[in-house]
C-alpha cells in the first residue's frame, strides 16, 4: 500500500469474526454443468463456500476453472445444476438489487455521462429524484470522479472509466459487489494505483467483496481469504486465509512467502 493511500486515510483492518451468524453470502454443494455440441461439460463440482459481511475474497485458478461462472451464478445470471446460492439466507432465484457485478470491460453506456450512467443503475430502487442524485454525487465523490460527473466514457481513461464503474456497482448499496477481473485490462502502474483505490472505496463501504483474478500478488493484497479452484470441473483446491493487517506492503516477506504458497498450488493445477 502506498504512502498516499494512507494519507487518504485507509485504516488498518483485520480478517472479519468467524461469527456463521454473519454469513452473507453461501454457496451450498453447487455444480454447473454447460451442454456443448450436445454434450455435457461440467464447469463446477461441488463448490462449498461462504462470505461473511464486510469480507473480501478473491478467487484465483486456470482460466476456464469457472471463476467468471461462479460470480453469475451469484448475480442470478445463471442458475447452478445442483446446490444452491444464498444471499442473506435466501436462495437465490434471479438478478436482484442486493448484489451488483462489475466486469473487466467498464460497460458504460458511450451515449451518457458519467453522472447518467451511475444514475441509472437506481433505476428500480424506489428512491425519491433528489436522493437518488445524491448518492450519485456521494459515489462519484468516493471515486474520486466528481470533476468528471458530465464527461462521457469516450473522454475517460481506462482507469476512470473503471472506476465509474465501481461507483456504478455501489450506488445501489448492494450486500454483494461481485468484481470480474475488473483491474485486468489495465497498465501496470494504472493497475497498482487502482488495487489502492478500491481498497480505499471497500474500507469506506464495508461492502462484502468477491473478486476474481488471475494475478497472485494482486489477490494477496486485497483479500482476507484467497479461494484456489482447480482446473474444470472447478472445485475448491484451498483457500489461503491472508492474516495480514492492512495496509500491506508488496516487499513484504510474509506476503512473498503467501505468494509462492499459492503459486505452488497453480504450478500444480
Amino acid at each position: 500500500m502506498t504512502h498516499a493511500a494512507e494519507q487518504r486515510g485507509f485504516r488498518p483492518r483485520l480478517v472479519p469474526s468467524a461469527d456463521p451468524e454473519s454469513e452473507v453470502l453461501v454457496l451450498d454443494g453447487v455444480e454447473k454443468e454447460f451442454t456443448v455440441d450436445r454434450r455435457p461439460v461440467q464447469a463446477l463440482a461441488r463448490i462449498d463456500l461462504q462470505l461473511r459481511r464486510g469480507e473480501f475474497v478473491c478467487l484465483i485458478g486456470a482460466s476456464g476453472c469457472g471463476k467468471s461462472t461462479i460470480l453469475r451464478m451469484i448475480a442470478g445470471l445463471e442458475r447452478p445444476t445442483a446446490g444452491e446460492v444464498r444471499v442473506g439466507g435466501r436462495p437465490v432465484t434471479g438478478p436482484g438489487l442486493d448484489r451488483s457485478l462489475v466486469f473487466q470491460e467498464h460497460r458504460l453506456l458511450p451515449w451518457a455521462s458519467v453522472e447518467q450512467n451511475v444514475y441509472l443503475a437506481l433505476d428500480a430502487v424506489p428512491l425519491g429524484r433528489a436522493e437518488k442524485w445524491r448518492r450519485v454525487a456521494e459515489h462519484l465523490a468516493l471515486v474520486g470522479l466528481t470533476d468528471f460527473a458530465r464527461a462521457y466514457p469516450a473522454q475517460l481513461s481506462g482507469g476512470m472509466a473503471q472506476r465509474a464503474a465501481i461507483a456504478r456497482g455501489l450506488v445501489a448499496n448492494p450486500a454483494i459487489l461481485l468484481l470480474d477481473e475488473p483491474l485486468g485490462a489495465l497498465d501496470s502502474l494504472t493497475r497498482s494505483y487502482l488495487q489502492d483505490e478500491l481498497l480505499r472505496i471497500w474500507e469506506a463501504e464495508g461492502t462484502t467483496t468477491l473478486m476474481v483474478t488471475h494475478d497472485v500478488e494482486e489477490a494477496l493484497l486485497l483479500a482476507d481469504r484467497v479461494v484456489v479452484l482447480d482446473p474444470r470441473p472447478g472445485r475448491v483446491r484451498e483457500i489461503v486465509r491472508v492474516d495480514l493487517p492492512r495496509p500491506r506492503r508488496r516487499g513484504d516477506p510474509e506476503l512473498a512467502t503467501l505468494k509462492e504458497r499459492v503459486l505452488g498450488e497453480l504450478r500444480h493445477l
